[in-house]
């Protein structure tokens, strides 16, 4: 990997988290799709031949959503909603609020890096 397909990859993922939170949903689909694509990535910089202070920079980006709430999909929340109802959807809301916090937090991290590599390399 080279620092022009690392930019490239970096303005992927900025408009992915962009693009997911202007839709108002991001579903456990299109986060976990997400989550697979990047730690692709990480694996390819820390594998690459960069300079280490963009290595460490990229090493330092988390997604911090834990892969068992990505697991439960919409049965589980149907089958709380039969079971808990009003507890279902303020569930279902903390999570979704979750997921967007977790992109927002991707897409700002993502863009700072952007521009430290954009400005040194």
């Amino acid at each position: 990997m080279n620092i022009e397909t690392c930019k490239k990859y970096l303005g992927f993922v900025y408009r992915e988290c962009d693009r997911f939170l202007k839709d108002g949903r991001v579903t456990d689909d299109e986060l976990n799709k997400l989550i697979i694509e990047f730690h692709r990535f990480l694996d390819q910089v820390a594998e690459s031949s960069l300079p280490s202070e963009i290595k460490d920079k990229i090493a330092d980006l988390q997604i911090a959503y834990p892969r068992t709430q990505i697991i439960r999909g919409y049965g589980y929340m149907f089958s709380v909603t039969l079971t808990l109802g009003l507890w279902a959807l303020i569930s279902a809301n903390l999570r979704q609020r979750k997921r967007k916090r977790v992109l927002e937090n991707l897409k700002s991290d993502t863009v700072d890096t952007l521009i430290l590599i954009k400005r040194n390399y």
